[in-house]
């Protein structure tokens, strides 16, 4: 193994991708969704034809860190095999 030779060793399953863009996901479309809750029936939104962009990208953007987490939480109910 070549960690034995240089002493140094990685395990790169610490963390995976899709938790931690679950994660910004969820946050940032949180955000969003409560900036957009927040000024909800200000006329700032007359410019976008009385539409509250912020709420529905925050839902959509939210929506896509659950997917995320879902396919995150999914690949963990796989059981994994054994390394020998």
């Amino acid at each position: 193994m070549a960690c034995q030779q240089t002493k140094v060793c990685y395990d790169f399953s610490m963390i995976s991708l899709s938790s931690i863009l679950s994660a910004l996901f969820l946050l940032l479309g949180s955000i969003l969704m409560g900036h957009g809750y927040l000024t909800k029936g200000d006329p700032m939104y007359g410019k976008s034809l009385g539409w509250n962009l912020n709420l529905i990208w925050g839902s959509v953007v939210f929506g896509v860190g659950v997917l995320f987490g879902l396919g995150y939480w999914f690949t963990n109910q796989i059981p994994q095999k054994e390394k020998p």
